[in-house]
């Protein structure tokens, strides 16, 4: 017997009929997983994402939408836009994380680097490691004083601090790190501007 919860609409059930016969035309060089493979390839995410998670991604989203009231029109045209925008979001999250990385890097390079081109003033380093303090625990700050100011391996780090075994250390300085990865990206740079410690541009 069938639920209420189980009636799907005509525009529910088009829409289905529809996205299954997408599904089986696999070999359809114009069709919906043909696309999503092209474009996976263009965005480089063939390790990263599955054409069928892609593909289901944008089934789920249609589904959503349909159930919302909206009308989809022609389905293979939105799903191919909606799978199009699954993986541009999946490669914005990459490059993300990415820059945040490549943020931090510098970060450290600058603190410590002994060229002339790359040397920050000393009214900078104290204004900067005053918001790098704000953003860590006392613990966590000392760590990283510890590491990228007095350029310590881990061992010495572990024999100065007396508290934690070498892995514990680094998996500490690892969340840190994420800790100001996300604050440097989250105010666009603006820290790093201030103090000349914007990425190279890369373009």
């Amino acid at each position: 017997m069938k639920t209420k919860n189980s009636y799907k609409s005509p525009e529910r059930q088009k829409f289905d009929a529809e996205v299954a016969d997408y599904f089986l035309k696999k070999k359809d060089q114009y069709g919906l997983l043909a696309f999503i493979e092209w474009k996976r390839r263009q965005f480089k995410l063939e390790h990263e994402l599955d054409i069928f998670d892609i593909a289901v991604e944008g089934y789920i989203r249609g589904v959503s939408k349909i159930s919302s009231g909206e009308d989809i029109g022609n389905s293979l045209a939105w799903l191919k836009t909606t799978c199009l925008n699954v993986m541009r979001e999946h490669y914005s999250k990459k490059r993300k994380k990415q820059q945040k990385e490549i943020d931090f890097s510098l970060v450290e390079y600058k603190l410590t680097s002994k060229e002339d081109s790359a040397l920050l003033s000393e009214q900078d380093v104290k204004a900067l490691l005053v918001a790098i303090k704000q953003r860590l625990s006392p613990l966590d700050f000392e760590v990283f004083v510890l590491r990228v100011l007095e350029e310590l391996s881990w061992s010495e780090i572990e024999s100065r601090m007396e508290l934690q075994s070498n892995a514990a250390l680094r998996k500490r300085y690892q969340r840190l790190k994420k800790s100001l990865q996300d604050y440097f990206f989250n105010i666009d740079n603006a820290l790093l501007e201030d103090y000349g410690l914007s990425p190279v541009n890369r373009s």
